[in-house]
């Protein structure tokens, strides 16, 4: 039974390759677009747009093929602002 979530974290990170945890962040950066916590709080037609989005802006062995926040201003319409 895991007792710390944290340390069990850290692990999976070590045993990660780079590339694998790019797309983790990726495929968290694109759930918190669609505002969900998984592609299953979706509708069957939101949750194959958001799987056509995930493949369209990832390049298999390269990564994100484009600036994050020029996806999500794409997606979702919505501009970064940064507060000050």
């Amino acid at each position: 039974m895991i007792k710390d979530f944290g340390q069990f974290n850290e692990s999976l990170n070590e045993k990660l390759s780079v590339l694998q945890q790019e797309y983790r962040d990726y495929f968290r950066f694109m759930l918190d677009c669609y505002d969900v916590k998984s592609p299953k709080n979706l509708s069957d037609e939101k949750k194959k747009e958001f799987f056509d989005n995930v493949k369209k802006y990832w390049t298999k062995g390269k990564g994100v093929s484009k600036d994050l926040e020029k996806i999500k201003v794409e997606i979702c319409g919505v501009e970064k602002t940064d507060k000050k």
